[in-house]
């Protein structure tokens, strides 16, 4: 079940989510944003599915805004290679309508060598 914002406090981490960037998920993201194919799941493809995976995670409300994001790349990925994220929070701040969160998500592959870290800055709407 999804978290809300007001269950979170920093340190808070969601469960593991798992999944597999299978080809045809590479190709159409290869496609769409005109990138070569190296063989690789392109790094940004595997930053996005991490991404989304928050959706799955936590109530995000009409009106959030992602409003920064940073990566570290450590490793590749293959088409069809199993990936862990999980996600902590690092940081909640809310100050008169304004609802801030910073999140670190830890990506790593079936053998759980670490992938990728990144952080995401997003602001919520006030309740």
């Amino acid at each position: 079940m999804p978290t809300n914002y007001d269950e979170l406090t920093p340190g808070f981490e969601f469960p593991p989510v798992e999944y597999r960037l299978e080809e045809g998920i590479v190709a159409d993201y290869v496609a769409v944003v005109g990138v070569e194919q190296t063989g690789h799941v392109p790094p940004l493809a595997v930053a996005a599915r991490a991404i989304a995976s928050l959706g799955e995670l936590m109530i995000l409300p009409p009106g959030t805004i992602h409003a920064s994001q940073e990566f570290e790349f450590h490793g590749l990925v293959s088409p069809g290679d199993g990936i862990s994220c999980v996600a902590k929070v690092i940081r909640k701040v809310s100050r008169g309508p304004i609802r801030m969160l910073t999140l670190e998500m830890r990506i790593t592959n079936e053998s759980g060598a670490l992938i990728q870290v990144g952080r995401s800055a997003i602001v919520l709407p006030g309740a």
